[in-house]
């Protein structure tokens, strides 16, 4: 079995499909572990979640913006107007026209989500997790917003890369993470980002940038193509279409 690891697809089942078939990835056989945030962005999260439903040995992290839908689709977001107003512009409005508007999120794909798992631990001892963690106590000691949402685990070992320091965390072997684009980062980092033996596996699939999806035992990488290509009427997180992208990109916020 080949382990595989891709994350922040959010909606764009087109460069989910051919990152698979790029890494000649087996969906009955090999295993794939997905760093969470599925969900809002390009049109097909519903198809989305369909294609890894079907992956036999799928490991799925829970990320900020399927914590959103969950709670979108379990009536918990609701009453959280602000929240709401800000995950329907962060892209839940395209995961909601995905499924149809007022239509509920299928069992089955509502249960990915809620069956997800806040990290993952290999018996190698490598760590998965979306966003980061706290390294003053174990992991499991970690509270869930922080595993999901807060980038200070990535500040901090990214200003240390950038100021040349050793980045090296001795309770892992290796620790794939999500959430921050590397575009972000460095406009020019289009491929996985490694600090020392921590891998950032979002390459900006949301906006600008490929999907991602890389063997974890030899470190190769595949992409997609640029996804915003792949939805070309589409704005996806950027607010604006890849039509319309030769008048003038939108700045886009992370969240």
């Amino acid at each position: 079995m080949k382990r595989f690891v891709t994350s922040d697809s959010h909606g764009g089942c087109k460069a989910l499909q051919q990152c698979l078939d790029r890494a000649g990835f087996d969906m009955e056989q090999d295993q794939l572990i997905f760093l969470g945030d599925v969900v809002d962005g390009w049109p097909e999260t519903k198809e989305s979640i369909d294609l890894l439903l079907q992956i036999k040995n799928l490991v799925y992290l829970l990320g900020n913006h399927d914590q959103w839908a969950l709670d979108y689709y379990t009536g918990n977001l609701l009453t959280r107007e602000n929240e709401l107003e800000l995950w329907l512009l962060q892209g839940g409005t395209c995961t909601v026209k995905s499924y149809g508007i007022g239509k509920t999120m299928p069992k089955e794909h509502l249960q990915l989500l809620q069956q997800a798992r806040p990290y993952y631990e290999t018996d190698d001892n490598r760590l998965f997790v979306h966003a980061g963690f706290d390294t003053t106590r174990p992991v499991a000691e970690t509270d869930s917003y922080y595993l999901i949402w807060n980038r200070e685990f990535l500040t901090r070992y990214y200003t240390m890369h950038l100021q040349q320091e050793p980045v090296h965390i001795e309770a892992y072997k290796e620790i794939f993470i999500g959430h921050t684009p590397t575009i972000a980062l460095n406009k020019q980092q289009h491929t996985p980002l490694q600090l020392g033996n921590i891998t950032l596996m979002d390459t900006g699939a949301a906006f600008t940038g490929c999907l991602s999806i890389m063997d974890i035992d030899s470190g190769k990488v595949w992409q997609s193509e640029q996804v915003m290509t792949l939805y070309p009427e589409a704005e996806g997180r950027n607010g604006i279409s890849y039509e319309k992208l030769q008048k003038g990109l939108r700045t886009f916020e992370l969240e």
